[in-house]
């Protein structure tokens, strides 16, 4: 890539993978409530309500959805943080 462009692009870089660091920490507090109700971490509890052996409980879907926008948030990190070598 041409260095004046990547000299424009790099600040932008960085506040993108800030929003995500942030958006990331977001879900991880709200996470944490689940886990400490039910005493498992979110991996384990992602693993066994893939397998179906958590039930079908109104927090088990917000549990999964919000581990999962986990999963989302830190892929985008992933593909802005190549960014920085192109």
């Amino acid at each position: 890539m041409n260095t004046p462009v990547k000299k424009q692009l790099l600040p932008m870089i960085g506040r993108e993978s800030k929003i995500c660091e942030l958006a990331i920490r977001q879900l991880e507090n709200k996470l944490r409530v689940f886990e400490e109700k039910y005493r498992l971490s979110s991996a384990e509890f992602y693993e066994r309500f893939q397998q179906g052996k958590m039930g079908d409980e109104q927090d088990f879907f917000e549990w999964k959805a919000l581990f999962e926008g986990i999963l989302d948030w830190q892929e985008t990190k992933k593909g802005i943080m190549k960014l920085e070598y192109i």
